[in-house]
């Protein structure tokens, strides 16, 4: 639930605001409904992993994969026809990240509130 919830607002919020609003969507969401800090990282970093993942599949496939090929030879990613699958793979693992130790920094900070 958490996870369909991330990424909810997530894909609204990044409409209107800047990419790294998915820090304090993770942050509160999982201060306010993660039970562990496993499902805080967890739940946080796989929304986001797929939200990105699933938004550069729909920009990049009706154009035939040029801009993500592009990113990748500058990336200096072997020449192939597969870097753009690599390029979305290494934006979905850095949001990912970016949101799941902002998710676990919200479950940590709740549990160090709650015990003062």
């Amino acid at each position: 639930m958490l996870i369909l919830i991330i990424a909810i607002v997530s894909l609204i919020l990044q409409f209107f605001l800047p990419w790294w609003i998915i820090a304090p969507i993770a942050f509160g969401l999982s201060f306010w409904m993660a039970r562990s800090g496993k499902q805080a990282f967890g739940s946080a970093f796989l929304a986001i992993f797929l939200l990105w993942i699933g938004m550069g599949l729909i920009h990049t496939l009706p154009n035939e994969n040029i801009l993500a090929n592009r990113v990748g030879s500058m990336l200096s990613l072997p020449e192939t026809s597969f870097n753009w699958i690599i390029v979305l793979l290494i934006s979905g693992i850095i949001g990912g990240l970016a949101s799941g130790f902002s998710g676990l920094s919200g479950f940590l900070f709740k549990e160090a509130v709650k015990k003062s």
